[in-house]
């Protein structure tokens, strides 16, 4: 993606170089790219917790501008074609206000990297730790299971069974069935 921005050449006997320079955005950052990218920001939240939002989203601009500009029409003081590098583009991009315009740019460009970058910065509390259990744990191999034997319920009698019901003052009282009855 082209961007075009202010010349940021040296000048030439005073006066701009040209009108405008054209800084060409890489269509999708490397993998090199956006691990360099989610590092940075862990380091910078594990050196500096209470880093901002806009701090994180300021340096992780700054890193879209560093490895995502392909090329660019930025020429030196003897009016050669600077070499794209991060060291050139801190020097001739970076001190300037035309890095505002290549980083908004970017932004919207490489924004499905920066949403699982900031997404644990997000929550408002700290995750809860683990608490290790304090169970007992057994050492044991996983038992195989054995399959039970039917049930044998019909072969149980039932002719001589008893009803019992207890009463309100504790006493339990058996009532004869059917057959012990007659």
């Amino acid at each position: 993606m082209n961007v075009t921005i202010p010349c940021i050449c040296p000048p030439k006997d005073g006066q701009p170089r040209h009108d405008e320079d054209t800084v060409t955005l890489r269509d999708k950052l490397g993998f090199q790219a956006v691990a360099a990218i989610r590092w940075q920001t862990e380091i910078m939240r594990q050196t500096d917790p209470r880093a901002s939002f806009a701090e994180l989203f300021g340096a992780v601009t700054e890193l879209y501008i560093l490895y995502g500009i392909e090329e660019w029409t930025v020429v030196d003081d003897k009016g050669k074609p600077v070499e794209v590098s991060k060291p050139a583009i801190r020097d001739r991009l970076l001190t300037t206000d035309q890095a505002q315009i290549v980083g908004d740019v970017a932004d919207g460009q490489y924004a499905e990297v920066m949403r699982p970058l900031l997404q644990p910065a997000s929550t408002s509390s700290p995750p809860t730790p683990k608490i290790p259990s304090t169970s007992h744990e057994r050492n044991t191999s996983p038992r195989h299971r054995t399959r039970s034997k039917p049930s044998s319920i019909s072969t149980i009698p039932t002719a001589a069974t008893e009803t019992t019901t207890s009463s309100l003052d504790g006493d339990s009282r058996s009532s004869p069935n059917s057959v012990t009855a007659a």
